[in-house]
């Protein structure tokens, strides 16, 4: 994570602390403890801060004069709160407090870090409810499903030295998805081994194997059921292992589990208390997201640790060329 010199914190109104900008900070701490003596200071914070009171969707006695200055009054007295925090809380750190009026928050900030030239976006987690994904999208879901840039969602803890980081592999398939599988577990595995540079933590593999229910029809001689799971669990741990090896890290720091990944990975980091998780998006948007979700916006809430969200490069390279869409 060493390469993310422009790193955009979203803030949280009405909180005195502030895990994303914490978070901000350290990896900046790191960067300048990385680069070498002399060179310029090229680390940049962007603290954000989206603003709004759903109060005024139900107004309608207010003049557009009398409007306009109420919601300027409001963005002054934020912009004061967060300028003062940010004189006791980020002293000696390069950082540009914004504060804006947003009816869309996902949108606007996602606008922001694209002019801003952002390469990380990172968000404390939101208290989710049963109807979030198909009514009020929160912040930090709608960040994770529209997002080019790797989201990271802080948690309210510190970092722990000599701890765990977690990297969520899949096993690749043989067509065109395994290869986008291949970049996207090398990519998690890359930033992991960066961010332990800093924090001094051991790089573990989790891996989630999803059981094979072969048909029911299927009647060969000597053949059960059973025996396509053990083989499917056997080359996984197999393709698991060499992966491992190829990178230096130790079978036992493998964590590999029949089942279903959002099962599977946060009973993991219960066992590991981790203190960052790596994990891939699938990127779904629209029906099926808010139907299933994605993997990751399930593992947010059942995890205790740091969530590092990758996006896959394909979904990356659409977005770079389609604005964020609006959330409802």
């Amino acid at each position: 994570m060493q390469r993310f010199r422009t790193v955009l914190a979203v803030i949280e109104q009405r909180q005195m602390r502030q895990p994303a900008l914490m978070r901000a900070l350290s990896l900046a701490t790191y960067a300048k403890m990385h680069r070498g003596p002399g060179a310029p200071r090229q680390e940049r914070i962007i603290a954000v801060m989206p603003v709004y009171d759903f109060s005024w969707d139900l107004s309608s006695v207010l003049s557009v004069q009398q409007d306009s200055d109420i919601k300027q009054e409001v963005l002054d007295k934020q912009r004061a709160w967060l300028q003062a925090y940010l004189q006791v809380n980020a002293i000696g750190y390069d950082v540009k407090p914004v504060v804006v009026w947003s009816k869309n928050a996902g949108r606007d900030v996602l606008e922001i870090a694209q002019r801003e030239r952002c390469d990380l976006i990172i968000k404390a987690p939101d208290v989710h409810g049963m109807l979030d994904a198909m009514i009020f999208t929160p912040l930090d879901w709608q960040l994770l499903r529209n997002s080019h840039l790797p989201v990271y969602i802080a948690k309210d803890h510190l970092w722990t030295p000599t701890g765990i980081i977690a990297v969520a592999i899949a096993v690749p398939s043989d067509d065109e998805d395994g290869k986008r599988t291949r970049e996207s577990n090398m990519r998690m595995l890359r930033e992991a081994q960066e961010l332990s540079r800093f924090t001094r933590c051991q790089i573990h593999l989790i891996n989630a194997i999803i059981p094979i229910i072969p048909p029911a029809t299927l009647d060969l001689p000597g053949f059960t059921p059973q025996m396509v799971s053990e083989e499917n669990l056997k080359e996984s741990c197999k393709q698991i292992l060499m992966f491992a090896a190829r990178h230096n890290i130790p079978p036992e720091h493998c964590h590999i589990r029949e089942g279903h990944p959002d099962e599977v990975i946060p009973e993991l980091c219960r066992e590991l208390r981790p203190t960052a998780l790596f994990i891939g998006t699938s990127a779904r948007r629209g029906l099926p997201v808010a139907l299933l979700g994605n993997i990751c916006e399930r593992v947010v809430d059942e995890t205790d640790c740091d969530i590092a969200v990758i996006t896959p490069s394909c979904a990356r390279d659409g977005a770079e060329q389609t604005p964020p869409a609006s959330e409802k």
